[in-house]
């Protein structure tokens, strides 16, 4: 397969990002850009242990290639870029030293740790355990032993709804995206890593892509075996992969989350906030 084809793909990361373009890879780490052709790479494998990528360099016989790492949490999207990637390398040739054919430059600017999205996570996170804290010291320094305890335990359940219905909303904004424009297509089981089944498509575009459909996607298509499942992708953000499910799976969840979600909710909003309410009030 020739370089033209090679789709540009990319990995992000806190640690760097590495992306394919005019037949080449490039990988900027530690404020160093590195431009990589095709022809210096023998491969791209994901990593056996903590997850990320690996790029390995062709090199002259006998001799230790050079290998570049990025690390990266997401293993659907480390199968997709090294799926790609690897389809788009040009045929073996002499071996020669790959190291010597990359280009080195300063990379860009670094992004502030205040501008990343760990940092407003952890800040959030940091704020709302703040708040925590300062509610159940109030409750204690009003005496308020039962409304101490109930906001201690009541947290989980707190969590919990809020969680699911997170969750949930997270869901039907992706369904409702892909029933406007999505590209429903038949994705067939390509390997497995860690605990995650992944399966492999071929966009509209040509390109090999991978996904981990729903557990219960494979009793949503009757005449379709376990090892095939369908699903629909967004064509603007091919990450964004829902497989079809069955409308009982929909009632059931919907159940699910109309039941269990809201009893979480409602306990955890009276045992938490609703006690910091009665003292303040």
């Amino acid at each position: 397969m020739t370089t033209s084809h090679l789709p540009t793909v990319s990995l992000r990361s806190r640690s760097g990002g590495l992306w394919a373009e005019n037949g080449r890879l490039t990988l900027e780490q530690d404020g160093v850009r590195r431009r990589i052709p095709l022809a210096a790479v023998r491969e791209v494998r994901a990593t056996d242990g903590p997850r990320g990528v690996e790029v390995v360099l062709t090199a002259p016989e006998g001799a230790r290639p050079t290998v570049y790492r990025l690390a990266h949490r997401k293993a659907a999207e480390v199968a997709v870029f090294v799926s790609a990637v690897n389809a788009g390398l040009p045929a073996p040739r002499d071996p020669v030293d790959g190291a010597a054919l990359v280009v080195v430059e300063p990379g860009g600017a670094r992004t502030p740790f205040w501008a990343s999205p760990e940092f407003w996570l952890w800040t959030v996170i940091g704020l709302v355990g703040a708040g925590w804290v300062a509610g159940l010291t109030t409750l204690i320094a009003h005496s308020d032993v039962i409304g101490a305890i109930l906001w201690v335990f009541g947290t989980k359940p707190l969590i919990a709804g809020v969680v699911i219905y997170a969750l949930a909303a997270g869901e039907l904004y992706d369904r409702a995206i892909l029933w406007r424009r999505g590209v429903p297509v038949v994705a067939t089981f390509s390997h497995t890593a860690g605990k995650k089944n992944l399966y492999r498509f071929t966009d509209l575009d040509g390109v090999q892509r991978h996904c981990e459909p729903d557990s219960s996607a494979h009793s949503a298509v009757h005449y379709l075996g376990l090892k095939e499942v369908q699903v629909s992708y967004d064509p603007r953000r091919p990450d964004r992969v829902k497989a079809r499910l069955t409308v009982g799976t929909w009632v059931l969840r919907s159940l699910g989350v109309g039941i269990f979600g809201t009893a979480l909710l409602y306990t955890g909003l009276w045992m938490v906030p609703y006690q910091l309410y009665q003292v303040l009030s």
